[in-house]
């Protein structure tokens, strides 16, 4: 079957649970995935650290055996589990908070994690994978996942091949990433 493109937009209003609940469901897909040729983008002028996944109940604890404990697992914990398998590429501005996040220790410990910064006018916003493109007005931030309105388009990939939505997407966010190198 070739692939298909489905896409579903998102409108959060100023919070509420769709936002976090997509991000929660496309990123732990990312986890199951055995590792893959293409790179994940995260895109965004302001990144910051935030609580990503409720585990008070250890609902993720067998996704991170490491922080099965913890009654929250960060999104810097999930980067640097993601390095493990993908090469993540962060797309930023030089910024105190996104210096802030890059600075976590789980971060400076990820294997396969490159950073690279735009100028102020970079404005960019999404985050690109092999299997899904979520693209929109939303921050990787607190605010921007759990507190502001925003409005996002998720694109999920179905079967073998790559739409051309993603294609068209993975051709920009390569063609950005090597002209800030």
């Amino acid at each position: 079957m070739p692939a298909l493109l489905q896409s579903r937009d998102i409108w959060t209003h100023g919070g509420g649970w769709p936002l976090p609940d997509l991000l929660r469901s496309a990123l732990t897909s990312l986890l199951l995935l055995q590792g893959h040729d293409r790179p994940v983008y995260f895109a965004s002028p302001w990144i910051t650290d935030f609580d990503l996944f409720d585990n008070r109940f250890r609902d993720y604890a067998a996704l991170f055996p490491r922080l099965a404990e913890h009654p929250w697992i960060r999104f810097s914990d999930y980067v640097a589990l993601l390095s493990a398998s993908f090469d993540v590429r962060l797309l930023t501005t030089d910024n105190e908070r996104s210096s802030a996040f890059m600075s976590t220790a789980s971060l400076k410990a990820a294997p396969r994690l490159s950073c690279r910064l735009g100028d102020s006018k970079f404005h960019e916003k999404g985050i690109l994978a092999p299997s899904f493109y979520i693209e929109g007005s939303m921050n990787i931030t607190h605010h921007g996942v759990r507190v502001r309105g925003e409005k996002v388009i998720y694109h999920s990939v179905a079967g073998a091949g790559v739409p051309p939505k993603i294609a068209a997407a993975y051709l920009e966010f390569d063609r950005h990433w090597k002209t800030l190198g």
